[in-house]
C-alpha cells in the first residue's frame, strides 16, 4: 500500500495527476480544489495516498490529499455505506473538514443534503455512523459558533450571482468568524472576489 508521495508534477488530467517519484509516474486522483491549486507541470507537490485495489476489474486508484486529517476523515467516509472513494473525495472538496465534522455532531442533516451527490438516506447515514468516531474535540476551535445555515445562505447567493459553488465555498471559507449574519459575509465575499480578479 502506497500511502504518501513527494515527487513532482508530471500531468494534470481531468480527475487526477500524474507524479514522478524517483522516476516512476503514480496516477494520483486528486479533488478539484486541490487540482485547480497546482499551477505549472513540473510543480513540487506532496501528497497523503489512500489506495483501492478493484480486483474484479484488475484496477489499481490512489486517492490523494494534501493534509493528513482530510485522509483520516475520507477514510472515516468510506465506512458509511453508500459513500464510495469518489464521493467521499468530492464532499471533502465541496465542504471544509471542520464545516462537516460540526455538521455531522450538530446533526444537521439538511445542510450535509446540500453537498452534491448526498441524499436524505446518506446524510442520516453519515450522521447515525460517524457522530460518535467524531468528538466535539476533533472540531478546531475556529469551527466553534460557526452558522452553517448563514454560511449556505451567502453560497447560494454567490451561486446565483454567477459564481461557481466551488468559488463560493473556497471564499466563504476566508471570511473572518467574526462576521455571523449571510448579509455581511457576501459583502466581504464580494470584496475578496473582487480583488482576486
Amino acid at each position: 500500500m502506497i500511502s504518501y508521495l513527494a515527487g513532482k508534477v508530471l500531468d494534470i488530467g481531468k480527475s487526477s495527476v500524474i507524479i514522478e517519484v524517483n522516476g516512476v509516474g503514480y496516477r494520483v486522483t486528486l479533488s478539484d480544489r486541490i487540482r485547480n491549486s497546482l499551477s505549472k507541470i513540473g510543480e513540487p507537490i506532496k501528497v497523503f495516498t489512500y489506495s483501492v485495489i478493484n480486483l474484479r476489474d484488475g484496477v489499481f486508484n490512489l486517492y490523494g490529499f494534501i493534509k493528513l486529517e482530510e485522509l483520516r476523515f475520507f477514510e472515516l467516509l468510506i465506512t458509511v455505506s453508500g459513500i464510495g472513494p469518489r464521493l467521499a473525495q468530492t464532499i471533502l472538496d465541496n465542504i471544509d473538514l471542520p464545516t462537516l465534522q460540526l455538521a455531522i455532531i450538530r446533526e444537521d442533516d439538511s445542510y450535509l443534503k446540500k453537498i452534491s451527490g448526498i441524499g436524505a438516506k446518506t446524510a442520516k447515514r453519515m450522521i447515525l455512523e460517524l457522530k460518535n468516531k467524531v468528538l466535539e474535540t476533533d472540531v478546531r476551535e475556529a469551527s466553534q459558533g460557526r452558522d452553517l445555515a448563514s454560511e449556505e445562505e451567502a453560497v447560494e447567493a454567490l451561486v446565483s450571482l454567477g459564481y461557481s459553488t466551488l468559488q463560493a465555498r473556497e471564499v466563504i471559507r476566508e471570511i473572518p468568524d467574526n462576521l455571523k449574519n449571510t448579509q455581511d459575509r457576501l459583502k466581504e465575499a464580494l470584496k475578496i472576489l473582487g480583488k482576486n480578479k
